[in-house]
């Protein structure tokens, strides 16, 4: 059986509960799969502490990074929040147990509010890592985990989701450390998900899939899709649909009632789905240039992404920011995750 089908029966979804056991040997194939599309800890947490053996050393490091995690997530909203800035964690607190690498916070309003983020946060004791077109980078050294706070939702100059769009879309949340913390909705957090993985990351991968399927079951369809058209993401929103659709069905034999309307709504693609299928279902899954073209070519429609563009181009006149940026993208196409 192939590893990334296992895999996902082994976890089940919200919409097939799974009843689908593996010896000791396959769990330990399935961490490293797991590990590379980025959900190891849900994969560990799901399997559960007394039915993982040598692997139980290993949860228990994913467990006390995931404690750290959402502490530093409490910290940083902390911090803004009695600054009296108005932010949103997106692409970080996923709708099922895991663990980040970094924390993205969006900051509404304008320049000046980012910059006061920045400050705030530097007055507070975090490390100031790197300054980007469109975000800055901190490092919260207790937590030891990246903070990126997002001035737009871009990669380099290109914006490619209209943030004024998504500030409607705030909501409060819970963490497991009992703090509250603000978030974007489940269906403009999944649209930038979605956007963030074929322009920015060009890949899609199982930690996705999971977040597009147990957004599914909170989630208000008909409001996904205008944001969804709203930010010209129409293509990315088919292809990440479709793959996720695909993947379900190699598993359980089923669609949900949920997916089936957003594919209904959008449209198939096939380009992606033929190649996965030829690949053997293995994820992570690259997409082809022609998929992350035609989703650049979509967001030209909105006048904040096309102004960008342009912004995008003149800067690469500068010879020292396109060797950086086109060192950048060859390392993105390289690599086998992210």
């Amino acid at each position: 059986m192939n590893l990334t089908v296992e895999l996902l029966r082994v976890l089940g979804s919200p919409f097939e509960p799974t009843t689908f056991s593996t010896d000791q040997d396959k769990l330990v194939e399935l961490s490293r799969i797991s590990a590379g599309n980025r959900m190891l800890f849900f994969y560990l947490h799901k399997i559960g502490p007394k039915n993982l053996g040598e692997l139980v050393g290993l949860y228990k490091n994913e467990q006390t990074s995931y404690i750290r995690t959402n502490d530093a997530i409490a910290r940083a909203s902390k911090i803004l929040t009695d600054a009296n800035i108005e932010h949103a964690f997106f692409k970080t607190i996923r709708p099922y147990t895991s663990t980040t690498v970094d924390l993205d916070i969006l900051i509404f309003g304008g320049d000046g509010d980012h910059i006061k983020s920045v400050k705030v946060m530097k007055n507070a004791g975090y490390k100031l890592v790197t300054h980007g077109p469109r975000s800055t980078t901190l490092l919260d050294k207790e937590a030891n985990v990246g903070i990126d706070l997002y001035s737009e939702v871009a990669v380099s100059f290109i914006t490619y989701m209209d943030k004024t769009t998504l500030s409607p879309c705030v909501a409060t949340t819970k963490l497991p450390n009992g703090e509250h913390v603000k978030i974007l909705q489940p269906e403009a957090d999944l649209s930038c998900i979605i956007a963030h993985s074929i322009i920015k990351e060009q890949m899609y991968t199982l930690s996705e899939y999971y977040t597009f399927i147990h957004y599914l079951k909170q989630m208000n369809i008909n409001n996904f899709l205008q944001i969804v058209k709203q930010n010209n993401i129409t293509s990315a929103a088919r292809t990440h649909a479709s793959i996720t659709a695909l993947l379900h069905k190699a598993a359980y034999r089923t669609m949900p009632e949920e997916l089936q309307r957003i594919v209904e709504s959008l449209g198939e693609e096939n380009l992606e789905t033929t190649r996965l299928i030829r690949n053997d279902f293995e994820t992570p899954h690259k997409y082809h240039p022609i998929t992350v073209a035609k989703s650049l070519l979509e967001i030209t429609k909105g006048r904040k992404s096309r102004n960008s563009m342009v912004m995008q181009i003149y800067h690469m006149l500068n010879p020292n920011f396109t060797k950086k940026f086109l060192k950048d993208l060859l390392q993105h196409i390289k690599r086998e995750t992210y």
